[in-house]
């Protein structure tokens, strides 16, 4: 098998690895750090209130609509996990990434499943909403190669 990439991540920070099929030894390729999902509520919060939008139809007169409420840590997650999946496209586009596994806490695991693009998808090998972000490296290897195993 070529090498592969792990991919872990929690809402504030993501490490991406290469491991190398014949030492399941790994080696960190990138690492990012996402400051602001780490402030506090009032540190990230606006005053700016939800926009508004009116429809008319043929049934019916108006109506408004409030955008979904996020709190500013969902925001910030999904600025975050929009980054990261941006990364992991462009890499799988460009053919630097063979395959890879993805570890993630949750809720940020489906917050990037959610916004990989086709050619990251089409080689992600397997995923696990688990944050391994803070494991070592023995560990890291050990979860990989059971992953790997039983994808096969």
């Amino acid at each position: 098998m070529d090498r592969i990439w792990i991919v872990t991540a929690n809402s504030a920070r993501a490490r991406v690895f290469e491991r190398d099929p014949h030492t399941a030894a790994l080696e960190e390729k990138a690492s990012f750090v996402h400051p602001a999902s780490r402030r506090r509520d009032a540190e990230l919060e606006t005053d700016r209130a939800g926009r508004v939008q009116r429809g008319y139809s043929a049934t019916s007169r108006g109506s408004t609509q409030l955008e979904p409420p996020l709190s500013p840590h969902e925001r910030e997650r999904a600025r975050f996990a929009h980054e990261l999946a941006q990364y992991l496209e462009a890499e799988a586009l460009a053919h630097r990434c063979p395959g890879w596994l993805l570890f993630a806490s949750d809720p940020f695991f489906g917050d990037l499943k959610g916004q990989l693009g086709d050619a990251a998808r089409r080689v992600l090998i397997g995923a696990e909403p688990h944050d391994l972000t803070a494991v070592d490296r023995r560990d890291l290897e050990r979860r990989a190669t059971a992953m790997l195993e039983a994808a096969c």
